[in-house]
């Protein structure tokens, strides 16, 4: 994984946390556009990673105890 995509990914996180922790997530909009950021810069590394689009089918629920 590229580097610069890892930490993008970890700096969109700690937003998230952070927005959480003070209580300004006050909108479902936020916490999914956040998210949704995620997701998109993890999709990207996979791709940069593999030269090869993400298999939609790799992506599954997990298991619940």
């Amino acid at each position: 994984m590229n580097p610069d995509v890892a930490l993008q990914i970890v700096e969109l996180a700690v937003a998230l946390v952070k927005a959480q922790a003070s209580g300004k997530v006050q909108q479902d909009a936020t916490l999914a556009g956040v998210l949704l950021q995620i997701i998109q810069k993890a999709v990207q590394a996979y791709q940069d990673h593999t030269g090869q689009a993400l298999d939609p089918s790799l992506i599954k629920a997990e298991d619940t105890l």
